[in-house]
């Protein structure tokens, strides 16, 4: 712990304790002195392994939240620093801390079993301050701690917090405190908390947008608050009851007929135990004064909040949704002239938010965990759409030091151990981001970086090649729910295949020999070709995501045949999308190969169930499963990878994999008559370009506008920086 100079983790009692409904958080405090003369640059520097709340003089030291980054604390743990120099005096200060549970100390049982992770332990942090570089204070066996005295008396990060507002005082957290009769804090003797410690320099969790609500409805179970659109957070309440009078806020992303929270069987026993007492639900204790309420270390998945406990209903201007997520900015828009096109785009985006939590979680409810599938579905778009990098640059390292001595990932990262087996659609998302960040970007550094990494992955995609080896997932959730018309094995070719090909990519621009990779790149293509093409150059898996991965992984030797086949196959299910979370990978892209983008239009807006499903039910988030009216989450943000098409296609801005980081684009933009019109813009590393066609009168006017630094073609015209309008006639 060189960066944290002497300080230890320091908790309030020795070892982590089994389930309770009353388990207070534990409060620490700390006062200490400085004169005139120490006063100067003041660092902070923080670890707390279940997240954390810091105070110096009862201020709060930063509006970061979800203190510090989860990761596999056996292996890194990030830490925070902060400027306080404004928050320090001369004379008397104080530090005071609430230390969470978060994943470290998940005391009861889920399908997760996070409740024995082995380094599972109470509440904890490691802090040091200094002042122009000399140490001042660090935690240790000198600070206080108390549960006693704690106002938060049992959280939760997957299921809710309940606090006591008779027991909230700020007191403790300025000079003059009486903490005689609070207990010594205890230094960690352990070791099962021994990662790397490591800066973070991602953008932090924060509450980044405050919702109002829209109706407040009078129920018989208590005030129904509807905030209007499906988000991840938590509500700020502030409300006048009795002392002693329990308030209960109970969250839900949906209703049922009878106007009570419906969660859509993620609440069922086979992934929370019978200790769990409810469902994302929030508790206070009133004071008997005005109280305000909002959790510390807990969040959920909701549109809808039914507060019981209230004798009159809430005003809305004591209520509001917080909006909380990675504080990421945006660096794309995009809109057209069809409103299923338009929900797509604004629920992926809000969807994508939603599971910004230090990692790409696939669900703010029921899991709030870093799937790996579901990531490598959407990194293609939100590169396009935000300003991602710095949060995927800290995942990828999680992910790196997730990986197993035989090469294999977990289907989640961070975890403790819990997730084998799911094969490489999880496992792709190793080489698919750093693949994607050298495409957008040009640097090639995560690429070149994890060349020891994809070899040990390819080497176990290579010692299971039977599809006797089982492995979980194939192409996933179909549209009839899990698609069994894909082989496994073809899944596990085709990952295999574009395995190889990205660590040829990387062995290249790392000037290593490529020889020996090139050769069993070349052996694998022959072998896919061979074993998935008839003699007329036909799949021998006459399906859409087959047909799909084919074309745009290039395993033909003609394309013509796969691509008569592809549009055979989607025109005789009926525009009906039957690929399942991988194929949707690749089918929207082949078609545009095809030269039929009016068929990807058809199926992204018409295939039912579908998003035009989740359109006319109402929905403001992209959800789990097509038909999942009933099932699943409701803010899934694995299906928004096809908003990478919207900007390729039918903006017709595509990348250049040759020219990487836009130094050159494709511009082929799809025009359909049926949408009307799209415009949107993209900001990359060179600048931003925009894009918009319309169409009028029997044509289409298309504009593009190029930044210094990006040119591309167009019919034939060499396009540079400036704005480019053409009249093109309908085909």
């Amino acid at each position: 712990m060189t960066d944290f100079g002497s300080a230890h983790y320091i908790k309030a009692r020795p070892h982590a304790t089994a389930f309770s409904l009353h388990d207070p958080l534990p409060l620490f405090r700390r006062e200490f002195t400085l004169t005139r003369e120490q006063l100067g640059d003041a660092q902070l520097l923080v670890q707390s392994p279940g997240f954390a709340v810091y105070y110096i003089n009862g201020r709060p030291v930063t509006d970061d939240i979800f203190i510090s980054p989860l990761s596999d604390y056996r292996k890194i743990l990030w830490y925070n620093q902060y400027n306080v120099t404004h928050l320090l005096r001369e004379g008397v200060n104080t530090v005071g801390v609430i230390a969470g549970n978060g994943f470290f100390n998940e005391s009861f049982k889920t399908a997760w079993d996070y409740d024995t992770a082995p380094w599972r332990d109470a509440p904890q942090f490691l802090l040091r301050l200094t002042v122009d570089g000399k140490e001042i204070l660090v935690s240790d066996g000198s600070w206080r701690a108390s549960h006693k005295h704690s106002h938060i008396t049992f959280s939760h990060l997957r299921c809710g917090e309940f606090v006591d507002m008779r027991k909230y005082d700020t007191a403790w957290l300025r000079a003059g405190y009486d903490d005689s009769r609070w207990l010594h804090a205890m230094e960690r003797s352990d070791s099962e908390i021994s990662g790397e410690p490591r800066p973070i320099n991602c953008q932090p969790v924060r509450e980044v947008e405050r919702i109002a609500p829209v109706s407040i409805t009078p129920t018989p179970d208590g005030y129904l608050v509807d905030f209007g659109v499906t988000i991840s957070g938590y509500v700020q309440l502030t409300f006048g009851a009795p002392r002693g009078q329990e308030v209960v806020l109970r969250y839900c992303e949906d209703l049922d007929g009878q106007m009570r929270p419906k969660h859509n069987l993620m609440d069922h026993p086979s992934y929370y135990g019978e200790e769990l007492l409810e469902f994302q639900v929030d508790k206070v204790i009133a004071s008997g004064n005005l109280d305000t309420f909002k959790p510390l270390f807990t969040y959920h998945g909701f549109r809808y909040v039914i507060i019981e406990g209230l004798s009159t209903p809430p005003m809305p201007m004591d209520i509001c949704a917080c909006f909380t997520h990675n504080d990421i900015a945006r660096r794309a828009d995009f809109v057209s002239g069809n409103a299923v096109l338009n929900f797509i785009y604004t629920a992926g985006i809000r969807s994508t938010y939603s599971n910004m939590f230090w990692s790409m979680t696939d669900c703010p409810t029921r899991e709030k965990l870093g799937w790996l599938n579901d990531a490598q579905a959407t990194t293609e778009q939100a590169l396009i759409n935000f300003d991602i990098l710095p949060f995927y640059k800290k995942w990828y390292e999680d992910v790196k030091a997730d990986q197993m001595e035989s090469g294999e990932l977990h289907g989640t990262v961070p975890t403790w151990g819990w997730g084998c087996g799911w094969g490489p659609v999880c496992d792709y998302f190793l080489f698919e981001l750093p693949y994607r960040i050298y495409i957008y970007t040009g640097d090639p550094s995560m690429l070149t970086g994890a060349i020891p990494n994809f070899e040990r992955s390819i080497a176990f995609l290579q010692s299971r090649l039977q599809e006797s080896d089982p492995f979980i997932l194939g192409d996933w959730m179909g549209s009839a729910g899990n698609s069994t018309r894909i082989p496994k094995r073809f899944v596990w070719d085709a990952y295999h295949f574009k395995s190889v090909q990205t660590l040829f990519i990387a062995k290249r621009l790392a000037g290593e020999d490529t020889t020996a990779t090139q050769q069993q790149l070349a052996s694998l293509r022959r072998r896919l070709m061979d074993t998935y093409l008839d003699a007329d150059g036909r799949c021998t898996v006459d399906e859409q995501t087959s047909c799909a991965m084919m074309l745009v992984l290039g395993l033909y030797d003609q394309p013509d045949a796969l691509r008569a086949q592809l549009v055979a196959a989607v025109e005789r299910d009926g525009c009906r999308l039957t690929s399942g979370m991988v194929g949707v990978q690749y089918l929207y892209d082949a078609l545009s190969l095809c030269d039929r983008p009016d068929l990807a239009y058809r199926i992204i807006t018409e295939s039912t169930p579908g998003y035009r499903t989740w359109y006319e039910h109402g929905a403001t988030t992209l959800w789990e499963a097509w038909n999942g009216a009933d099932n699943g989450s409701h803010n899934h943000h694995m299906y928004s990878g096809v908003i990478a098409w919207f900007f390729k296609s039918l903006l017709g801005i595509t990348p250049d994999e040759k020219d990487v980081g836009f130094a050159r684009i494709h511009i082929r933009p799809c025009l359909l008559r049926e949408v009307g019109y799209v415009r949107g813009h993209m900001d990359t590393v060179r600048g931003r370009i925009e894009a918009a066609w319309r169409y009028e009168d029997g044509d289409f006017t298309y504009t593009l506008t190029l930044p210094k630094g990006i040119c591309g073609e167009f019919q034939g015209k060499e396009l540079t920086a400036g704005t480019h309008t053409f009249r093109l006639e309908e085909k």
